[in-house]
C-alpha cells in the first residue's frame, strides 16, 4: 500500500490515521460533541472526495473524539444566526446542507467498505453519517437519536433517504416521529446497527471487521455496494443491465483470473485490486 501519510488532505476538525490498510476517520471537536459547525461540514466534502478518489486503502471506519459519536449541528451556530439580525441563518443553513449532502454522496462514492464505530451519542446528522456507512458497530453506551423534531428543524444528511431503506418505510415514519432515544439493543432490534460490543471492544471490533472485509476483492466490493443501493431506484429490466455489465466486466480482472485459477485448485486467493 501506499504511504498514506504523504497524501493526506489538511483538516481542522478531524483527523485520519492509517492502521495498516484500514483508514480511520476520527470526528475531533470532543467539547462540543464533535456537533457540525461550519468548519466541519467544510471538510466533509474534502475527507470524503480523498477517501474516495485519493485514498487506497481496503476499509474505512469512522468513529468520533470524546464521549459522543456526534450531535449533529452545533446549535451555537443556529442560536447565533437566531440572535444576530445580520446574521441570514437560511441561507447558511442552506449553504452549508448543500456542502455536507456533497460530502454524503462523497461518502457513498468510497469505493470499499465503509464501517460506523458510534462510541457515544449520534443525533440529528450525526444518525444521519452513521446511516450514510456500509454499517454500524455500536458501543453499549451510545445511542442513537433522530432530534431534529426535537428543534422543529427539518431532517437533513440524507436521515430521510438512508432509514427508510434501512428499517422500511412506515417504520421510519415513525422512528421520525416518536424519536426515541434508541438504546444498543433497540437500535439492534431495527438492524440499525449490526453489532452492539462493549466501549472497549469498540474500535477493535471496528477494524477487525474492517480488515476482513477489506480482503474481499475490490472490484467485487465496489459493484456490490453500488449494485445495492441503485436497486430501489431501478426497475427490474434496468437492473438487469447493470448486473449484466459488472459481470461481464469482472472477467476481465486479474484478480477473478487468479482467484478462478485458485478455486480449482483448491489454493486460497489474496485480491490485490488489478
Amino acid at each position: 500500500m501506499a504511504d498514506q501519510t504523504t497524501q493526506l488532505p489538511e483538516l481542522k476538525t478531524m483527523r485520519i490515521e492509517a492502521d495498516g490498510e484500514v483508514g480511520i476517520l476520527t470526528l475531533d471537536r470532543p467539547d462540543s460533541l464533535n456537533a457540525m459547525n461550519p468548519e466541519m461540514i467544510d471538510e466533509f466534502p474534502i475527507v470524503f472526495g480523498w477517501l474516495a478518489d485519493q485514498a487506497d486503502f481496503r476499509a474505512v471506519v469512522i468513529t468520533g473524539a470524546g464521549p459522543a459519536f456526534c450531535a449533529g449541528g452545533d446549535l451555537t451556530w443556529f442560536r447565533r444566526g437566531i440572535e444576530d439580525p445580520d446574521v441570514d441563518i437560511v441561507a447558511g443553513v442552506r449553504r452549508g446542507a448543500e456542502v455536507l449532502h456533497q460530502g454524503i454522496i462523497d461518502l457513498q462514492r468510497i469505493p470499499c467498505p465503509v464501517i460506523a464505530a458510534i462510541n457515544g451519542p449520534a443525533a440529528g446528522a450525526g444518525f444521519s453519517l452513521a446511516l450514510a456507512c456500509d454499517t454500524r458497530i455500536c458501543s453499549s453506551t451510545a445511542f442513537l437519536a433522530c432530534a431534529y423534531g426535537r428543534i422543529g428543524a427539518s431532517p437533513d444528511g440524507g436521515m430521510t433517504y438512508f432509514l427508510p431503506r434501512v428499517v422500511g418505510p412506515s417504520r421510519a415514519v415513525e422512528i421520525l416521529l416518536n424519536d426515541p432515544n434508541l438504546t444498543p439493543e433497540a437500535a439492534l432490534e431495527e438492524r440499525i446497527v449490526a453489532e452492539v460490543v462493549e466501549p472497549d471492544a469498540l474500535m477493535p471490533r471496528a477494524i477487525e471487521k474492517a480488515r476482513k472485509l477489506g480482503t474481499k476483492s475490490p472490484y467485487y466490493v465496489r459493484m456490490a455496494k453500488s449494485l445495492a443501493r441503485s436497486s430501489l431506484d431501478h426497475t427490474l429490466a434496468e437492473h438487469l443491465q447493470h448486473e449484466r455489465h459488472g459481470i461481464a466486466e469482472s472477467m476481465a480482472t486479474e484478480d477473478l483470473d487468479r482467484a478462478v485459477n485458485a478455486f480449482l485448485s483448491g489454493e486460497e486467493v489474496e485480491f490485490e485490486g488489478r
